[in-house]
């Protein structure tokens, strides 16, 4: 299991961004700092939007919110933040 943060702005981005992320057996677990201010939007679909669009909105994520993606491949999440630097912690199970 791999664990770790991550700051996501305002502007959309891959969380993972390097090859040497494991792949997961199970998912990842996405969880949103208590300290945070805005809400963070997290997809598969690297046209995200932070609330602005119906089509391409990830599904948010306030402070203390957590999240499961049933997905093997974590290069392929993408997160934006509503406002502002926010903060992630995450686990890849």
């Amino acid at each position: 299991m791999q664990t770790g943060r991550r700051t996501v702005t305002t502007s959309a981005a891959k969380i993972f961004t390097t090859a040497t992320e494991e792949r997961s057996d199970v998912g990842i677990q996405i969880l949103a700092a208590s300290t945070n201010s805005g809400t963070i939007y997290i997809s598969t679909n690297s046209s995200i939007t932070a609330n602005s669009s119906d089509e391409n909105d990830g599904y948010p994520l306030t402070a203390g919110e957590k999240l499961l993606i049933i997905e093997r491949n974590p290069n392929d999440i993408y997160a934006v933040a509503s406002d502002g630097s926010q903060t992630i912690w995450f686990a890849i199970v």
